[in-house]
């Protein structure tokens, strides 16, 4: 279930951070290796191979977006 919303929101065409994900799906969760924030980790990087989402930089900043 909150692996189809955490790709439903990815997929949507709206930017995101890794940031505003981890805070959105894994509240509270701050430490990097847990399993919440791992999740978003890994789904970011498995869109990014099938070249569902890429990135850019602004500033020091990274946004991801959905590429179609």
């Amino acid at each position: 279930m909150k692996t189809e919303k955490l790709v439903a929101r990815m997929l949507n065409g709206e930017p995101f951070t890794y940031g505003d994900l981890a805070r959105k799906f894994a509240p509270g969760k701050t430490e990097a290796h847990h399993d919440s924030n791992r999740l978003v980790d890994r789904m970011i990087q498995k869109l990014r191979r099938k070249g569902l989402i890429a990135f850019k930089r602004e500033g020091g900043k990274v946004i991801w977006q959905a590429t179609a």
